[in-house]
């Protein structure tokens, strides 16, 4: 395999890849050519035509905090499962969509990735006008990041990512073999069927746009604009025989010492862009999810260097999702982004847990390797028979090893252990009430849990506070609608002395929305139906189009990689055409 180098998917300060310096405000990375495909090589050279000089961003990627807000929100999942009220210029934002909005902004802090890599290929294939971002842009190069409509794209694009379809969607490719990988891509760059790709390892994870596969002797090229490196080509590189995948992230030369990324099955992924317009999507939080039978976990942190490691325990069993590819059982699938690169970094995870097939699960967070500072966390469940229940709190990797802050019983009850917390908080958001509960020290030294109830059938949620040997200390009861009739604030510091809760309530006031934010945002992905349709986006076709021990082609229905040529291209165009050249 050839050496790698990546990282994760944020920007940072002065270092050096290589030999090459790699500066703040710029980053000096080496690019390949673009591919040359001719009539010539059509079974070994797939390329649409994406210059990432041209069709990339001229800005590389950004590590802050983003700015998602009820215009956004709106876009994403419509006013009704947004606003619990307000007229069509302003929005009371429910309390599990603003706890959802927040914690995703602070995903963001560990960088923009995939809403860059999503936005360039939609502004490429047509699905977003150029001239409705900056008329003055000649390409979408010239954009600019300081641009509100363009940042808050990118953004609306990002969080994309944490909705169903597309979590279904990307899981689905998982399940792919690298050359499988490859040969899908090779067959939706003939047909117009757009992809986002998502690479992984033990050091983090990246988004980046696929523009062309071809043949590079034995191994297969993966041609892509990657944010992190404006106006560059870059190549994964995939070994077929060994179902491997490199990365020799802002290098020319693979043979570099560089210490970078490698993987195989389950480390490599596609995200089909069909996947992100049924809009608007099931909102994943509190009710609004429909119904569904599925629970949702992110873990994020506002700190963009904390290394939070995700370890789940699921009906009785451990895994340990530190390694990239572990197999999970069944209904249980994360998608974790740590990065450890002093260039690059990442600090969230995305899971999602099928109630209908697991019975209990928990989660456990470990610190990286040289973790020691205390850093902030987020922790949240929500969907299906749950409210939005978030704990933050500080946390000391380092000195305190694996911690295990919350779990979830075969009933729907979330249990919550303050062991290790510092300053910790838990916000229930349930329907028209928002309540937050502090946690003392003197509970946390007492060994007090929190248990939040499943949501009951007239929708009340039933918060007990126990001692270490399961006696209930005080009870609290958080229905889903409010006295005020709209959503309400609540403080309920509890005293497990006396059993009682210190309430303060207070209304919530109204946001501006941003009415023609959110119709430009809702059209951005129009076009995207129209391209492409005849191509089969599945997995399960996916598979078949992997590695053909006998034609051995990349692309097309029976396609992958031949064990002696090693062709790569496509042989179907994936739209029914039955005079495609059948390698």
């Amino acid at each position: 395999m050839l050496a790698v180098a990546l990282g994760a998917c944020g920007s940072g300060d002065s270092t050096t890849i290589g030999e090459k310096s790699v500066d703040d405000g710029g980053y000096a990375a080496e690019s390949y050519p673009l591919p040359g495909c001719s009539l010539d090589n059509p079974a070994s050279c797939d390329f649409e035509g994406f210059d990432p000089s041209i069709d990339g961003f001229g800005f590389e990627n950004w590590a802050e905090p983003g700015e998602l807000g009820a215009t956004e929100l709106i876009a994403l999942f419509g006013r009704e499962e947004v606003c619990a009220n307000g007229g069509s210029a302003d929005c009371v934002v429910y309390p599990a969509a603003q706890q959802w909005a927040d914690q995703v902004n602070e995903a963001m802090s560990g960088g923009h990735c995939e809403g860059m890599a999503v936005l360039s290929r939609l502004i490429y294939d047509g699905g977003a006008k150029l001239t409705d971002f900056d008329p003055a842009a000649e390409s979408t190069f010239d954009l600019s990041r300081d641009n509100p409509a363009v940042s808050s794209a990118i953004e609306y694009w990002w969080a994309t990512q944490m909705v169903q379809p597309v979590q279904e969607a990307y899981e689905s490719y998982q399940k792919l073999e690298p050359s499988e990988i490859a040969a899908t891509l090779a067959e939706g760059l003939e047909s117009g069927a757009g992809y986002t790709m998502g690479i992984y390892s033990d050091q983090g994870g990246h988004a980046v746009t696929p523009i062309a596969v071809t043949e590079e002797g034995d191994v297969i090229a993966v041609h892509v604009y990657d944010n992190n490196f404006p106006g560059t080509v870059q190549r994964i590189m995939i070994d077929p025989e060994a179902e491997q995948w490199s990365y020799a992230m802002g290098s020319t030369n693979p043979q570099a010492e560089t210490g970078g990324w490698e993987g195989g099955r389950g480390t490599i992924e596609l995200t089909p862009m069909k996947s992100r317009t049924a809009k608007p999507f099931p909102a994943p939080f509190g009710e609004a999810d429909g119904g569904s039978k599925t629970s949702h976990i992110m873990v994020t942190s506002a700190d963009s260097d904390a290394e939070l490691r995700v370890v789940m325990t699921v009906d009785g069993l451990v895994y340990d999702t530190r390694e990239p590819g572990t197999e999970l059982p069944d209904g249980v699938h994360v998608r974790s982004v740590v990065g450890t690169s002093p260039l690059l970094a990442g600090n969230w995870s995305s899971i999602t847990v099928d109630r209908a097939t697991v019975k209990t699960f928990s989660l456990a967070l470990a610190g990286g390797d040289d973790a020691a500072a205390t850093v902030p966390v987020t922790v949240s469940v929500d969907g299906g028979e749950l409210p939005r229940t978030t704990v933050r709190y500080q946390w000391t990797p380092g000195s305190q090893g694996v911690h295990a802050p919350l779990g979830v019983d075969e009933d729907g009850n979330v249990a919550i252990d303050f062991e290790d917390m510092d300053g910790a908080e838990v916000n229930v958001s349930n329907g028209l009430n928002s309540a937050d509960f502090p946690v003392s020290d003197g509970m946390i030294e007492d060994g007090v849990e929190m248990v939040v109830g499943a949501l009951g059938d007239d929708g009340t949620s039933t918060i007990d506070f126990e001692d270490d040997n399961g006696e209930i200390l005080g009870e609290y009861e958080l229905d889903d609608e409010s006295e005020s009739g709209t959503v309400t604030d609540i403080v309920a510091a509890f005293d497990p002395e006396s059993g009682e809760f210190e309430e303060s309530m207070s209304e919530v006031d109204p946001v501006v929305v941003d009415g023609e934010a959110v119709a430009f945002l809702e059209g951005l992905d129009d076009a995207i139906l129209d391209e492409g349709d005849g191509a089969d986006d599945g997995a399960d076709d996916g598979a078949d189009a992997g590695v053909d021990e006998g034609t051995g082609d990349v692309g097309g229905t029976d396609e992958g990689v031949d064990e002696g040529t090693g062709d790569v291209g496509g042989t179907d165009d994936g739209a029914g055409e039955d005079d495609a050249v059948d390698e």
